[in-house]
C-alpha cells in the first residue's frame, strides 16, 4: 500500500482486472471512512486488492509540504523566483507528494480562448541527464512531439512550449540522479535550469535523496534560490498514532480495528518508521485479516508481521 490519491469529490467506483492485487485501481470518494464502509460489501477478492492499493492519507508532515509548493505556485512572477528542495530517504513519501500536487494542479483548458494551460509540469530526473535529454523529456511530458532537431532547435521548441501553456512551476522527481552525471554535465544541466527560471520566470521544485544537496554545489547562484525542506522517518508521537488511525478507517474490512501503545511502538520498531515500510505493513496485515476471516487488525497480528513480499532489502 502507499500514500496516492485525490482529495477531490469524486464518484466511488472499484474495479479489478486481475486475480491478484497487482493491477488492482480504485478512484474514492474524499472521505476514507466511507469508502471502506462501501467496500466492506465487495468480495474477498476486490477488499483484498483494495487492501493493496493506492489511497492519499493526509498527514502533517504532507501538509506543510504541500502548502510550502502551493506558496511557490502562487509567487508573482519576477526575475528571481523561489523553489524548493525536498530531501528524505526513498520510500518516505517523496513521490507521493509530487504526484498529490500535480493531480491538484492538472492542465486546463480556458472557457473564453480554447487554451490548455499546464500550471504544474512534474518529471523524473532521468539518470545520467544531458541537455539534450533535459529538453526532450520535457517536450515529451507536455505532450510536445515531433522530428528529431538540432539541440538549440529543441531548446527554442521547449521554450515556445512552456511559455504558451503558461507553466509556472516544474516539479523534478529523484534530483539526486544528477550525480549519475560527470561534475561538468552537472553543472550544464543546473545552468540550463537557471536559465529556464530566468527566462520564463518559473520556479523548481526538486524532491530527492539527501545525496541531492551536493548536485546543487555546482551553481551557487541557483543554490542560493532553493529554500529546503526535509521529510524524515516517523517517530511514536500523536502525528503518528492519528496517521496509524486513519490507515485502520481506511481499509476495507468488516471489524474496526484499533492499537494499542504497545503495538504502536512495534509498527515503529519494524518499519524503522518508514512510510512505504508502515503501508506494506497495514496492507499486508488487512490481507490476512480478509483470508482469516478475522476482519480486524489487532495488536497480536502486528507483533507476528513479517513483510510479505521480502523479509530483508539491500538497504536497511
Amino acid at each position: 500500500m502507499r500514500l496516492a490519491g485525490s482529495a477531490r469529490s469524486t464518484p466511488m467506483m472499484l474495479g479489478c482486472a486481475c486475480s491478484t492485487w497487482r493491477s488492482f485501481m480504485i478512484s474514492i470518494a474524499p472521505d476514507d471512512a466511507l469508502r471502506a464502509r462501501f467496500i466492506a460489501t465487495a468480495s474477498e477478492e476486490a477488499r483484498i486488492c483494495d487492501a493493496r492499493g493506492d489511497r492519499w492519507i493526509t498527514y502533517p508532515k504532507a501538509a506543510v509540504v504541500l502548502g510550502q509548493m502551493e506558496r511557490i505556485l502562487a509567487h508573482p512572477r519576477n526575475w528571481r523566483m523561489p523553489s524548493l528542495l525536498i530531501l528524505g530517504e526513498a520510500g518516505i513519501g517523496k513521490t507521493q507528494i509530487d504526484r498529490k500536487f500535480a493531480r491538484l494542479h492538472p492542465p486546463e483548458i480556458g472557457r473564453e480562448r480554447g487554451r490548455t494551460t499546464m500550471p504544474v509540469v512534474s518529471i523524473q530526473m532521468p539518470p545520467g541527464v544531458t541537455q539534450r535529454i533535459l529538453y526532450l523529456t520535457l517536450l515529451e511530458t507536455i505532450g510536445v512531439h515531433g522530428p528529431a532537431r538540432a539541440m538549440f532547435e529543441t531548446k527554442t521548441q521547449v521554450l515556445r512550449a512552456l511559455r504558451d501553456l503558461e507553466v509556472r512551476v516544474i516539479v523534478f522527481d529523484e534530483v539526486h540522479n544528477l550525480l549519475a552525471g560527470g561534475f561538468r554535465e552537472q553543472r550544464k544541466i543546473l545552468a540550463e535550469l537557471r536559465y529556464l527560471s530566468n527566462e520564463l520566470m518559473l520556479s523548481f521544485v526538486c524532491f530527492g535523496t539527501h545525496d541531492a544537496r551536493e548536485a546543487f554545489a555546482g551553481d551557487p547562484q541557483l543554490a542560493r534560490r532553493f529554500g529546503l525542506s526535509e521529510l524524515g522517518a516517523w517517530d511514536l508521537d500523536m502525528d503518528f498514532a492519528a496517521l496509524i488511525a486513519t490507515v485502520l478507517k481506511s481499509l476495507p474490512l468488516r471489524v474496526p480495528s484499533t492499537l494499542g501503545a504497545e503495538a504502536l511502538k512495534a509498527v515503529i520498531r519494524l518499519t524503522r518508521g518508514n512510510t512505504a515500510r508502515i503501508f506494506e505493513m497495514m496492507g499486508d496485515l488487512a490481507v490476512e485479516a480478509i483470508r482469516s476471516g478475522e476482519e480486524q487488525i489487532t495488536d497480536q497480528h502486528v507483533e507476528r508481521w513479517r513483510p510479505s513480499l521480502f523479509e530483508r532489502t539491500i538497504v536497511a
